[in-house]
């Protein structure tokens, strides 16, 4: 999102666009009532952030703004669905399930449209998201490597949809004091995904070019927290997702569960595949077609080791 910050005060100001900022929104800061005034009337916002408490802020004259006599100009239909998923995912808790069966689409489908409307950062807003208020309160993590854990991914062709996973999950964290203190990686190698379709299977190590691209790999680069239930933190993973030679920066939702001898970690996330160059798509997989947006599932769990 575009977002207007109206704050006088230096401190507060900055910590406000620092924590818009960290997850993913456009925040620009107006140091007084004029000045908001002004920047309103410009296109590209999307919301306004003000405390009423402003002196020199006519709040009637700001209502009959935010109201006006004549009726706007009707939204194109993707605005109104990027704001009724917000919504309905405000209304949820974040919690995209029971999202998905409101809206009356599939999870996938779901996980997509966030994507697609850059709902990302927006969703840990609604999850309570407040970095400087949350970190460090987290117990400890212990150091560990990956005991268990299944990595897949859901796919769709003109046959209809299928899933790919695998087993074979190898990675290390450094704990720290708290969850944002960790670091770590997570590695698995193309070849083990498997679909249940021995044709499939080979176009799909031949499109990925398996041999020569080996392995999926994630550098976990920083980690953001937010309020949740006891047993389960709501996280914003931070890091370097790499796969067919291509590199990018992400950012992938996620739950922590911290048990006495093990740390969980659970992320469903969208991928685009020509954002990783993977191409051949119309004969991909052994089908006729294949879409290229594919949502993926990681569940592991890490484990003090040697």
């Amino acid at each position: 999102m575009h977002l207007l910050v109206l704050e006088r005060d230096p401190e507060r100001r900055d910590a406000w666009l620092g924590m818009l900022r960290a997850v993913g929104h456009h925040a620009v800061a107006a140091p007084d009532a004029a000045s908001a005034a002004a920047a309103i009337g410009l296109p590209g916002f999307d919301a306004l952030l003000l405390d009423l408490g402003q002196p020199d802020l006519d709040v009637a004259r700001l209502r009959e703004a935010l109201v006006p006599a004549e009726p706007a100009a009707p939204e194109s239909l993707e605005t109104a669905e990027r704001r009724h998923i917000a919504l309905v995912l405000r209304h949820t808790g974040g919690n995209k399930r029971r999202a998905a069966l409101l809206l009356g689409i599939s999870r996938s489908t779901l996980l997509h449209k966030v994507r697609k409307y850059g709902l990302a950062g927006a969703l840990f807003l609604v999850l309570g998201l407040a970095p400087s208020a949350v970190r460090g309160q987290s117990p400890p993590v212990p150091s560990g490597r990956v005991k268990s854990g299944t990595l897949s991914f859901d796919g769709r062709g003109t046959p209809g949809p299928f899933v790919g996973t695998t087993s074979t999950v190898v990675g290390e964290m450094t704990g720290g004091d708290s969850l944002g203190a960790v670091r770590g990686w997570v590695e698995a190698p193309v070849k083990t995904l498997v679909t249940g379709n021995g044709r499939r299977d080979r176009d799909l190590n031949k499109s990925m070019e398996s041999d020569k691209y080996p392995t999926l790999r994630f550098d976990l680069r920083g980690v953001t927290t937010a309020s949740g239930a006891p047993d389960s933190v709501p996280v914003a993973l931070q890091g370097a997702m790499s796969i067919h030679g291509v590199t990018r920066e992400v950012s992938l939702a996620g739950y922590v569960r911290q048990e006495p001898a093990s740390v969980r970690v659970r992320t469903d996330f969208p991928i685009d595949l020509k954002d990783y160059e993977i191409g051949g798509l119309s004969k991909m997989l052994g089908m006729l077609k294949m879409d290229e947006h594919i949502v993926v599932h990681v569940d592991l769990t890490f484990a003090p080791g040697p």
